[in-house]
C-alpha cells in the first residue's frame, strides 16, 4: 500500500481570474469576510397571511376544479404565482368568456369559472377556516360573508391558527 501525503490548502495560490470573476468574494462571504456582492436571503415574515393583490394590478378570482385562487391578468391571460395558466388537458393557454374560462386550443375544454369580484374567493370557500378567512379579509381588504360577521354563539377555547400566530411572536 501506498503512502500519499495530504495537500494543504496553503500550496494553492489563486488566480487573478478567479478574483475578477468573483470566487474569492463569495470565499470571503464564506470565511467572516465582509462582501457586498453576496446577499443576505431574506428572513421570512411570520404571519398567517401575507398581503398578495396589489391594486395598481389587474385582478381575479378562478375557481378551477374547487382550488379557488387569486389571478393576475397580463395582457388578457391568466397568471398564477408567477406562471401562466395553461389547459391541464391540452396545454394551450386559457381564455375568460364572461365569467366562465375555457381552452383556447383543439380541445376547447371547460376549465371554471372566473370573476372579477375579489370577495369571490370567499364566496367560493377559497379559504375554509373562520379564523383564515377574517384574517384574508382584513389584509386584503374583502367584505367577510354575513355568515363570517355573525357572532358565534359559543366561544370556541382556541384557534390552532392563532396558537401557531402566538408560538411565532414568543420566538421572535
Amino acid at each position: 500500500m501506498r503512502r500519499t501525503e495530504q495537500t494543504k490548502l496553503s500550496e494553492f495560490e489563486e488566480s487573478n481570474e478567479e478574483t475578477a470573476s468573483g470566487h474569492t468574494m463569495f470565499k470571503e462571504a464564506h470565511l467572516g469576510g465582509t462582501s457586498s456582492s453576496v446577499p443576505e436571503p431574506p428572513t421570512p415574515k411570520r404571519q398567517i397571511w401575507h398581503k398578495t393583490l396589489d391594486t395598481d394590478e389587474d385582478w381575479g378570482v378562478c375557481n378551477l376544479d374547487d382550488t379557488v385562487l387569486f389571478v393576475q391578468l397580463l395582457n388578457g391571460r391568466i397568471h398564477a404565482h408567477g406562471e401562466e395558466a395553461v389547459c391541464k388537458w391540452c396545454g394551450c393557454t386559457l381564455e375568460i368568456r364572461d365569467d366562465k374560462i375555457f381552452c383556447t386550443g383543439v380541445c376547447k375544454r371547460y376549465q371554471g369559472e372566473f370573476s372579477r369580484d375579489l370577495n369571490a374567493f370567499l364566496w367560493w370557500e377559497g379559504v375554509k377556516s373562520y379564523t383564515l378567512r377574517k384574517t384574508v379579509a382584513e389584509t386584503e381588504h374583502l367584505e367577510l360573508e354575513p355568515r363570517d360577521r355573525e357572532p358565534i354563539s359559543y366561544v370556541p377555547n382556541w384557534s390552532v391558527l392563532y396558537e401557531y400566530e402566538d408560538e411565532s411572536y414568543a420566538e421572535s
